[in-house]
């Protein structure tokens, strides 16, 4: 009776495993690794795009902030720069509208590095001499 039950004898049901008994192959343990992280990447990305999103909106909460105190600020300028509150102010302090202005004339040249921005010094045209074309120059030589 015992041969009916076992016929190959004493060996295990399932599938057997290469290697030592209850050791697992290494080709196995690396398939198995490759599965968990090809599991686990998406997961991953997922999760790196979520926080670079919440730093997106982060940042476009800072810009829109830093927008608002911009035109607060170019507002402030503007009111500060205009030119009734500046003639207010003068006559506040003292100060009268010029009946006869005074020129003078300086005839000797600045400092070296100009102090003024550019928009304020004297343009000079600098443009290169340029030369005629080439054809122009054959053309002359002609009778």
């Amino acid at each position: 009776m015992a041969a009916i039950n076992h016929p190959l004898g004493n060996t295990r049901r399932g599938i057997p495993l290469p290697g030592a008994p209850g050791r697992l192959n290494l080709w196995l343990g690396v398939a198995i690794g490759f599965a968990a992280l090809s599991a686990l990447l998406p997961v991953l990305q997922n999760s790196m795009a979520t926080s670079r999103g919440f730093d997106i909106q982060a940042y476009q909460r800072r810009e829109a902030q830093l927008s608002g105190e911009i035109g607060l600020i170019e507002g402030e300028v503007a009111s500060l720069t205009s030119v009734t509150r500046i003639e207010r102010r003068a006559r506040e302090i003292g100060l009268l509208p010029v009946t006869d202005p005074i020129y003078i004339s300086v005839n000797e040249a600045g400092p070296a590095p100009a102090k003024l921005p550019s928009e304020y010094l004297p343009q000079s045209d600098t443009r290169p001499v340029s030369s005629p074309p080439l054809w122009k120059s054959l053309i002359s030589w002609l009778p």
